[in-house]
């Protein structure tokens, strides 16, 4: 699936912002976003510009938001320039992106092209480039999904009232994938198959990927355990985390934390019920579940913020003790016409918007 930047869509509902007299509130999807008292009413076609995309600084300039966006490099740039649409709480209000007045098209359309809009994507930390060699990759080692965001307004309706689901606190890390295929261990960021040690031999221990320290003796029996029950190629997807990972460290030591949210055999995903007891048997933390249950309508929006679950928040000396945000997915694995591939979709917290730093570049 992929995620459009931009796209036309109809207000479904104007509200008056609680905290704020020249504010209304525009729902959009599962989006709401401030904008002036009186403005816009329910129904208005709008463009619209969702947190986490860049947009060129003339074009924002030309826009006349400028002012509301955070400091980054825009593709093909080399200075920061105000081009990065954000989230914050006005007021104690959620507000995500923005949207425009547009005339000439129907709902639904994406706009990305037409205002340059590209998805925005963190820097990468200079460890990045010391987690070990890159190997040939193996088509067995595929890649995550491509999670869409679940406040999206072209997945309204994906998940139906009722679809039993799990929702599982989304951990601020590094992607990692642990896999035994047709007998073999490989090891490996999201997008890249990693060498288990560098090639500089002198130095063995000391070079060891990261993303081969999940490859436990306990995550190999999982994998076997798969591998007897389902099929020869099994990939465990989790997130690594701690200090020296992301600017969220959970308290654990550096890069030491880890948590398992996925398993595929063959390429077919494995439901939670028979993942999670499986992660239980041979020791093998998984992501914090935050709800086991029905899906109904204002459920996520009770669970994306608050604190994190991974450990006791009063513990933690960090800023920001916030949750990144969720995921979803239903109990039994299927797809979803909607989305156009698998049923899954994340939602990511306000406060985790607003409170995560500008681009070091």
């Amino acid at each position: 699936m992929s995620e459009v930047c931009v796209i036309s869509a109809t207000i479904d509902e104007i509200l008056h912002h609680p905290n704020a007299d020249r504010l209304d509130l525009a729902k959009i999807g599962e989006y709401t976003t401030a904008v002036v008292r009186d403005e816009f009413k329910t129904g208005d076609l709008v463009a619209f510009f969702p947190p986490d995309i860049l947009i060129p600084e003339r074009i924002a300039l030309q826009l006349g938001v400028a002012k509301y966006l955070k400091s980054s490099i825009y593709p093909g740039e080399f200075r920061k320039t105000a081009c990065r649409v954000a989230a914050a709480r006005l007021r104690g209000v959620p507000s995500f992106g923005f949207c425009l007045r547009i005339k000439d098209v129907e709902p639904g359309v994406d706009l990305s092209e037409r205002f340059h809009a590209v998805k925005y994507e963190p820097p990468e930390p200079a460890w990045w480039n010391q987690t070990g060699d890159n190997e040939c990759e193996d088509n067995r080692f595929h890649h995550y999904t491509n999670i869409g965001n679940y406040r999206n307004p072209r997945y309204r309706g994906a998940f139906e009232t009722g679809l039993p689901v799990r929702i599982t606190e989304k951990i601020h890390g590094t992607n990692s994938r642990v896999a035994l295929l047709g007998g073999d261990y490989m090891c490996g960021s999201h997008q890249c198959n990693k060498r288990e040690y560098s090639k500089d031999v002198d130095q063995i221990e000391r070079n060891r990927s990261l993303y081969w320290r999940p490859l436990t003796e306990d995550m190999k029996a999982l994998l076997w355990y798969f591998a007897a029950e389902k099929g020869p190629n099994v990939i465990a997807f989790g997130e690594i985390y701690g200090a020296g990972v992301q600017f969220m460290s959970y308290g654990a030591p550096e890069k030491s934390g880890y948590r398992l949210f996925d398993i595929s055999v063959n390429g077919e995903y494995v439901n939670w019920g028979e993942l999670e007891s499986a992660c239980r048997r041979f020791g093998i933390p998984t992501v914090p579940l935050l709800y086991l249950g029905p899906f109904y309508p204002g459920l996520v929006d009770s669970l994306v913020d608050g604190p994190t679950t991974v450990v006791d928040p009063k513990t933690l000396k960090e800023k920001f003790t916030g949750r990144e945000g969720i995921v979803m997915t239903p109990l039994q694995e299927q797809n979803s016409r909607v989305m156009g591939g698998r049923l899954i979709a994340k939602a990511v917290s306000v406060d985790y918007l607003a409170c995560r730093k500008s681009d070091s570049h």
